[in-house]
């Protein structure tokens, strides 16, 4: 088999991405959620993020997480509590109908990837994982 090109490789990457964000927008709007605002409440269900690290995470500035974690208080997702080591930094958690909105978003993404791939062979799932780890790894500053 010969060797893909840079262009086939970054088109390929892109086909990828597109079709998991077309999974992960539409998981999102069925629960009344942007998908940043679903992405937030992962992150927030894993880690209890600063708002530094959610605009790191979320590859945005700082100011629009304000918003984005506000919007998200005010339906009784999250709540914002000091840090236990630094009173100066705020940390976001989830509330339990928080933790219960995240499952069901996780739980349908789940489900949407896991049914596309139930056809491959198992040593060709193992190959998609370990590539995909290597490609995360490599996709990071």
């Amino acid at each position: 088999m010969a060797s893909a090109s840079d262009d086939e490789l970054v088109e390929t990457l892109i086909g990828v991405f597109m079709e998991i964000d077309g999974l992960f927008s539409m998981a999102s709007r069925r629960l009344g959620l942007t998908p940043q605002q679903a992405q937030l409440l992962c992150f927030a269900h894993r880690l209890q993020p600063s708002f530094g690290e959610l605009a790191t995470l979320l590859h945005c500035d700082k100011t629009n997480i304000t918003g984005l974690v506000d919007r998200l208080q005010r339906r009784g997702l999250l709540t914002r509590q000091p840090d236990p080591d630094d009173r100066r930094v705020t940390r976001v958690h989830l509330t339990p109908e928080g933790e219960t909105v995240t499952g069901q978003f996780q739980q349908a993404i789940d489900t949407a990837l896991a049914a596309r791939f139930s056809s491959w062979p198992s040593t060709q799932r193992d190959s998609l994982v370990h590539l995909l780890r290597s490609a995360t790894t490599a996709l990071r500053p």
